[in-house]
């Protein structure tokens, strides 16, 4: 009668994260292709736009004045010569030591065209960049609701825009007795105090709008109201703007989706995920380490090829950090 040996512990814990490890991987194996391909777009923004995208090179600023930008040093030297000339100091200045350079890499432009907009990047050193144009979507001409009041602050759409106004400044908005601005206003105060906070001048620059069905004329209308500017504007029920959105830019919104909104609902959920890649991306890398030195003869160039990493890692860091600083 045979009797069979148990396994030492150390043998069972490493078949259970090896276990553990397979099936993490395999559970969130999509995560793991999203986020890689999303991070590809952010990479290479011009790739499978929807905007359309030209490329071009140093022969189409020909003729223009980028094809003979001054070097850095003459530039910096016309500025001190301007500055000379201006103030006449004592003692004129002049040009220290130490690097002479751009703190961007690139220069920016915008044209507006009829039904469209461009948009221009530029590489001053290389005279190469990129051009794309967007094209503005139609408008429909919507009947303006009997019941509107106030302006809505610029660049919102139907009031639903986060505005710094505040209802003294737009006179013919409608000013609501402890409405949701004026409430947030007035708690912020406590909710200093009370967390050991100081207090100071408070400015609540946007609340959110109130959107609700009223009944005007005869008809049913989707109002919204804000808050802080007091606007009230609407639109007829079954005239909403229906948001459409390109594959690109679905994948790099889900890639920057993260937080937990105040309801369960499927953001939450997203939430839940990114919060399990993060653990399980964690959990690959450190379980991939107990499982390399489990493995004897890959030890002395896994070690080595560690080290090698975190040399890599530590340099490109620092050197990130320093880019970042002076940019």
């Amino acid at each position: 009668m045979s009797t069979t040996i148990p396994r030492p512990f150390g043998k069972r814990l490493l078949h259970f994260v090896r276990r553990v490890h397979l099936y993490l991987g395999l559970f969130l194996f999509p995560w793991a292709v999203l986020y890689g391909v999303t991070a590809f777009l952010f990479n290479h923004p011009t790739l499978f736009t929807d905007q359309p995208t030209v490329n071009f090179g140093r022969e189409a600023i020909a003729g223009t004045p980028l094809e003979s930008v001054p070097s850095l040093r003459e530039q910096a030297e016309a500025v001190i010569a301007a500055l000379n000339a201006e103030q006449k100091p004592t003692i004129p200045y002049g040009l220290g030591a130490g690097e002479i350079k751009y703190n961007r890499e690139f220069a920016f432009g915008t044209v507006k065209g009829e039904g469209k907009s461009m948009s221009v990047l530029i590489d001053p050193k290389t005279g190469s960049g990129t051009l794309r144009t967007t094209f503005d979507k139609p408008k429909d001409e919507l009947p303006k609701a009997p019941f509107s009041a106030g302006q809505a602050p610029s660049g919102s759409k139907s009031g639903r825009g986060e505005g710094t106004q505040t209802p003294d400044r737009n006179r013919n908005g409608i000013v609501v007795e402890n409405n949701l601005h004026r409430r947030v206003e007035a708690s912020i105060a406590a909710i200093l105090e009370r967390t050991g906070h100081d207090g100071g001048e408070i400015t609540v620059t946007s609340v959110p709008d109130l959107v609700f069905p009223i009944e005007a004329d005869g008809q049913i209308w989707i109002a919204t109201y804000n808050a802080t500017t007091g606007c009230v504007t609407g639109k007829p029920v079954g005239s909403e703007e229906k948001n459409e959105i390109s594959v690109r830019r679905f994948l790099t919104r889900l890639h920057l989706a993260h937080g937990y909104p105040g309801e369960v609902n499927a953001r939450w959920s997203w939430a839940v995920f990114v919060d399990a890649m993060a653990f399980v991306m964690c959990f690959w890398g450190i379980s991939g380490l107990f499982m390399w030195w489990q493995i004897r003869a890959t030890r002395r160039i896994g070690a080595i090829v560690l080290v090698l990493s975190a040399i890599a890692a530590t340099a490109l860091g620092v050197a990130m950090y320093a880019a970042m600083l002076q940019s």
